[in-house]
Parts: structure tokens; sequence; C-alpha cells
């Protein structure tokens, strides 16, 4: 070997030298690289197992019919609601019913159109604070167990057709289910609510006084983001108790956290567009509000299934 070969070979670091920092960015950059790129992959694969296995689920048509349900049952839910809470005033406050109403229009105004609350969602409300008493609280019962498990009903089986176990339960204990689930899920909005309510209150009241010009920011601001891990917390719950076989409760989550987002970015982009298109259009007249409510609910009920849906594809095996 020449002299000149000599010099074209590099030359070995001593023993106990760190290796060059190209090492660490080169090879190891490549494998985190290589293992991200599989991971998208991977991720794109899931999505397209999810949605090909929703469209054959029918999950359009089950989110239209769960949505007409609960747009049935809207009116004598937000009435057996309201009145309920009304008993609680001596537990939380007399003005705890005129928080509530203010509370549930914020939360309305966020997600719906201006015309759907203003036109559906406000008067219904001011009128059962108004006219309110036992006989309408009794018939609205009664209606809203109806329609709202009939909602529920919808829900539950798209659940199980996700997770391939429709034939495991019978139609008879599927809608006694629902029920369960509607009576559970309105006894749960009557005290939840009102605590939601009076417990941003109650927190800055017990604080010291001179942490509370601290504190109140953070209430403030924490109170959103709180209320959507709560929302998120009950749709692994529905999941959980919807199907026919029961799982650990932490394989539920994932589906939720997705509906979630699913559900949070279609709101906004769906009051954006009726703001823009139907509420600035007299040719719909008295129908606006009503097609923003029911396309809020349809928005709702679809990212609830497709977050059940990829449950599902979570727990079979790639293809």
């Amino acid at each position: 070997m020449t002299r000149q070969d000599d010099q074209k070979q590099p030359a070995e670091p001593p023993p106990g030298a760190t290796p060059p920092a190209r090492t660490f960015g080169g090879r190891r950059g490549r494998r985190l690289a290589e293992r991200l790129a599989e991971r998208a992959r991977q991720g794109g694969r899931l999505a397209r197992r999810t949605v090909a296995q929703a469209w054959s689920d029918r999950v359009l048509g089950l989110s239209a019919e769960a949505g007409f349900w609960a747009l049935l049952s809207l009116t004598p839910l937000l009435v057996v609601l309201v009145a309920c809470i009304g008993y609680l005033t001596p537990l939380f406050g007399t003005d705890v019913v005129a928080d509530v109403e203010s509370r549930i229009l914020a939360a309305a105004e966020q997600v719906l159109a201006p015309s759907a609350v203003r036109e559906v969602v406000k008067p219904v409300l001011a009128d059962v604070l108004r006219h309110g008493s036992g006989g309408i609280v009794s018939a609205g019962f009664i209606l809203a167990l109806w329609t709202g498990s009939a909602a529920m009903s919808t829900y539950v089986n798209a659940i199980t057709i996700a997770y391939g176990m429709r034939d495991v339960r019978s139609a008879v204990r599927a809608r006694a289910l629902a029920f369960a689930l509607y009576l559970g899920a309105l006894a749960t909005g009557v005290i939840t609510l009102p605590v939601l309510v009076a417990a941003p209150g109650w927190i800055i009241a017990a604080t010291p006084a001179g942490a509370r010009p601290a504190l109140t920011p953070l209430v403030r601001y924490g109170y959103w983001p709180f209320l959507i891990v709560v929302c998120t917390g009950l749709l692994v719950t529905l999941y959980h108790l919807a199907t026919p076989v029961r799982r650990r409760w932490h394989r539920d989550l994932p589906g939720a956290i997705v509906a979630m987002l699913l559900w949070l970015g279609g709101s906004l982009a769906l009051r954006w567009f009726l703001s823009a298109a139907i509420t600035h259009n007299p040719a719909y007249g008295v129908l606006a509000a009503p097609a923003a409510a029911l396309l809020f609910l349809y928005v709702t009920a679809l990212a609830v299934l497709l977050g059940a849906e990829l449950n599902a594809q979570l727990d079979r095996p790639a293809r």
C-alpha cells in the first residue's frame, strides 16, 4: 500500500473518545425519521380502515337518525333539566336556575349559530323559567324519556355495530340499556350542571383574599378545559357501557379523545358556515334555526360514532 493510500484511510478515534456528532445526527436521526414515518403510515392505514368500516356500518345514516331523535327530545329535555334544577335551590341558592340558563346559552353560543340560540334554545329556557309547573314537568318528563331513550338507543345500536357485536345483545336488552343510560345521563345533568355553575364561586370564596387575584383568572380560563375533560370522561363511560362485552376503561379513551376533537372542530366549522351562509340568507327564514340545531346534533352524533369506530379498529389486528 502506498503512502497516498494510507493518507486516504480515516484515522481511528482513540479508545474512550466520543463518536463524532455526525454519527448521532445521521444514524440515530435516520432511525428516528424511519420510526416516525412508520408511525405515520400506521396512522394513515388506521384512518383508512376506520373510514371504510364507518361507511360500511352506515354511520352517516345512523348519525342522522340519532340527530333527529335528539332534536325531538331537545325541548322536553331542557324543560325537565331546568325545572328539576329548580328543586335544588335550597342547596345551591335561589339564583342557580338563572345561572344555569346563562351558562347553557353561553355554551350554545360557542357552537351553535346565533339564530339557533336566539330562536330555539333561549325561548324554551325563558318559557320554562316563567311558566314551569309540576304538570308541565310531568308531561315533559314522559316525552323526554321516550324521545331521549330513542336517541340513546340509536347511539347504543351504532356503537355495538361498530364493534361487530350487534347480535350479542337482544333488541329488548339494548332498549332497556338505552333507557337506563338516558336516565343516568338525565340525573347526572341535573346534579352536575348546578355544581359546574356554582363550583367556581365556591373555589374563589374558599380561597384566602390574598390569593384570589391570582386564582380568579385560573378558575375562569380553566373552566372550559375542565368541562372538556368531563365530557371526554362521559364519552368513555358511554363506549364502555354500550358494548355487550366489557373492556378495560382505558381502551375506550382514544376514541373518546378523537370524538371530542372532531366535535370541537366540527362545531366551530359548522358555526362559521351557518353564520356565513344560512343566517344571512333570508330565503331560509324560520327554517334557519331548526336546520342549524339539527346540523349541530348531526355533527355531535357523527363525532361520537366515529370515535366508536376508531376504538373498534384499534381492537382489530392490522390487515
